[in-house]
């Protein structure tokens, strides 16, 4: 029996290279040809992306981008006491954070197909592409419920520190470009847009950060999972939210049209009750990867 050379690579390929590989070896009506293709199917079945890449799980899902897993520090040692201590954090699993911020169109698909019971009002600004506004926690699980549920895909919200990693970037200045705020460069107030300090504008109007992710400054304040807590004392050094008994308010991390740059940076957080509902928070989905 002829064997094929650098059989003992092959496991390491993707199962599309796998299979040319050994359509191309007189080894395939061997039985261990057989062997190999079925461990590959097996094996493909936990998912490949690499770092940064863009996809979307169906035609009306929002666009994700793979995150790589790193090291940063969360928080601010010269900030406000809520943003301290800084504190090193070790995200070990890669996961898929919104391009943008969720849209009204996304959402209007989840109203439409019954997933979702309200239908937030845009307070005469539009639809479409700009952030869904006005949800509270209650309406963004039910999103949350009913994507897992058409995808097969488990979507939910970063925790703060996921968020504040993948707003960063690789950086550790006060926001993604540097310590000052840039004209030009996000929705919030005197920042210098048509939009600031009167609405939100449409997702993508500005430059991305260095992961390829638009918005994470500004525009409009994003839910995370963890429960709000006065500083980062009990941040958990994996990245994993931080959950306190009776929790009935969140982390919102990243500004906001209506507010000064200061209240953008990275590092700032603020508190927003699980009922309460705004036309300056709206939400940036997460979803595994397995």
């Amino acid at each position: 029996m002829t064997i094929c050379p650098l059989l003992n690579k092959i496991v390491t390929l993707p199962l599309v290279k796998i299979i040319r590989f050994l359509f191309n070896c007189v080894l395939l009506k061997s039985p261990l040809a057989i062997l190999i293709i079925v461990v590959a199917s097996f094996s493909s079945s936990a998912e490949t992306f690499e770092a940064g890449q863009v996809f979307r799980d169906c035609p009306v899902c929002p666009e994700m981008v793979a995150i790589p897993t790193g090291k940063f520090a969360m928080g601010s040692n010269t900030g406000k006491v809520r943003e301290r201590p800084l504190t090193p954090i070790s995200i070990k699993k890669f996961i898929a954070i919104g391009k943008y911020e969720l849209t009204f169109d996304e959402w209007d698909v989840c109203y439409k197909m019954l997933g979702c019971s309200t239908k937030p009002e845009d307070r005469g600004w539009g639809r479409g592409r700009r952030p869904v506004i006005n949800i509270n926690y209650k309406d963004i699980k039910e999103y949350l419920v009913w994507i897992t549920k058409k995808t097969q895909n488990i979507y939910r919200l970063p925790s703060e520190a996921e968020w504040e990693y993948s707003n960063r970037a690789g950086t550790n200045t006060e926001y993604w470009w540097g310590n000052n705020m840039v004209l030009g460069s996000a929705n919030c107030r005197n920042c210098g847009t048509p939009w600031s300090g009167i609405n939100t504008s449409p997702v993508g109007q500005f430059r991305p950060n260095y992961w390829g992710l638009y918005d994470t400054h500004g525009n409009v304040f994003e839910i995370v999972s963890d429960c709000w807590t006065p500083n980062h004392n009990n941040a958990r050094n994996d990245g994993a939210p931080v959950i306190i008994k009776n929790c009935n308010s969140r982390v919102i991390k990243g500004g906001a049209w209506y507010y000064l740059p200061k209240v953008a940076r990275s590092a700032s957080r603020a508190r927003n009750d699980d009922r309460v509902f705004s036309y300056v928070v709206g939400v940036r989905i997460a979803r595994e990867i397995k």
